[in-house]
């Protein structure tokens, strides 16, 4: 996936009140959706007064990413401050109409509109739509309701393969194939999961619309999201109504963005639209990726540790990278495991592994509050982060090696956020 680039600046209006205002650039998804959420949480934390995000370059925002900013709303509004979006990208605030999100979250013009919004009343006082910019219609027609604007068709003309994988040929997958299909593109209906995977290789699709209750659909996913080269198809599933995800939760491959039934159609055309345009940039940044997530049982961490040697070895990485890279995962799941969850076993562990020319980035997520993680670190990067005086006092009780560990067996290792998440990079 394309980079997500995120720049805060702070300034103060009025009186003095603070404002940080964050510019994206990119696309809000599950490969980015952890950093967007750690940069939220280190403005929530450490900053004071109102937090405006400036959407006008992302082209597209999934749900867990709307989520967020919900999320963080909420929290700031119990303190007596308030997030705020200005400049929202049509095509994501196509999606903010289609859920119903625009009149929850103040969606202004520009820098000026929420400056003036701010300083026009005290928190949980202000009014919106004062400061909203109007279509010309609804300028027209005071008091008329504004229709929803199409959303913009963004897909490559040249050419587009598009898979779509479905228990049988309907209505519904007719539709969806006069939608998606472009002029030079092709768009294949398949309705078994096995042969899916050898029209994938002759058709070499630029998206995938994958429905769940087709038997061999999570072995599918399972296949292409574990390949280098394939995983970085995007993936769409659908699932049918009253799908519980949380069971699906034990140890999972996860697909790029999903659906669950009901849902507007218009809905999965805009994800897979958006899917579609970024595909030409993300063939030239990425090689590979998968999305894992497994709950807290040891099992499972087994498991995770056997998919990462093997999707160390196809990112080929030789044997004594691979070894010591294979270490400092094992070292990182467990932790989160130990340290993070205390072994609940109802808590799961999220796992990103990414792959570009130069580089694997792994990140792992734990549900833990996280820990203040500087000093550790900074003992890490030390000569000798044990010194020999304690090494010889020990006497089989010695702990704290496990970050010394994992900054020795990589070229570099982040803690993101409150300490819940910690992302392990070795150069190729």
């Amino acid at each position: 996936m394309p980079k997500l680039q995120m720049q805060v600046r702070r300034s103060k209006i009025g009186d003095g009140l603070p404002v940080a205002w964050l510019v994206l650039d990119g696309f809000l998804d599950s490969s980015t959706v952890l950093s967007f959420e750690n940069t939220l949480d280190l403005l929530h934390r450490d900053e004071k007064g109102e937090v405006v995000l400036d959407l006008s370059r992302v082209l597209f925002a999934n749900s867990t990413a709307i989520g967020t900013v919900l999320n963080h709303r909420n929290l700031l509004l119990q303190e007596g401050r308030e997030l705020v979006l200005i400049r929202v990208s049509p095509q994501v605030r196509t999606t903010f109409d289609l859920l119903g999100l625009s009149a929850v979250v103040p969606c202004l013009p520009d820098e000026e509109a929420a400056t003036r919004y701010f300083l026009s009343a005290p928190t949980g006082q202000r009014d919106p739509e004062a400061f909203a910019a109007r279509s010309p219609l609804a300028a027209a027609q005071p008091g008329a309701a504004r229709p929803p604007k199409p959303p913009i068709r963004s897909v490559d003309t040249t050419k587009c393969n598009v898979l779509m994988i479905a228990p049988e040929e309907n209505r519904f997958t007719d539709i969806t194939k006069m939608r998606l299909l472009t002029p030079k593109g092709l768009f294949r209906i398949v309705t078994n999961c096995t042969e899916a995977l050898h029209v994938f290789d002759e058709l070499d699709p630029d998206l995938v619309i994958l429905e769940d209750p087709l038997q061999g659909s999570e072995d599918f996913l399972w296949k292409i999201k574990t390949e280098k080269g394939k995983s970085v198809v995007p993936i769409i599933k659908l699932y049918w109504t009253g799908t519980n995800l949380e069971t699906r939760r034990e140890f999972k491959i996860w697909e790029d963005d999903y659906l669950v039934e009901p849902f507007e159609v218009m809905e999965l055309f805009v994800l897979a639209e958006a899917e579609l345009k970024r595909i030409p940039e993300d063939r030239g940044v990425l090689l590979h990726q998968t999305h894992l997530e497994f709950r807290t049982r040891q099992e499972n961490l087994q498991r995770a540790n056997e998919l990462a040697t093997t999707l160390f070895q196809k990112a080929g990485l030789g044997a004594p990278a691979r070894a010591a890279l294979g270490a400092a995962f094992a070292e990182a799941i467990e932790n989160a495991a130990r340290h993070g969850h205390q072994n609940d076993p109802q808590k799961c562990v999220d796992v990103v592994f990414l792959l570009d020319r130069e580089k694997l980035s792994i990140t792992v997520t734990d549900e833990g509050k996280g820990f203040d993680f500087r000093p550790y670190v900074d003992r890490a990067d030390q000569p000798e982060p044990v010194s020999p005086d304690r090494l010889r006092q020990a006497r089989g009780g010695l702990g704290g090696l496990g970050i010394p560990l994992m900054r020795r067996c990589t070229d570099e290792l982040q803690y993101l956020g409150k300490g819940n998440s910690i992302r392990l990079v070795k150069k190729i």
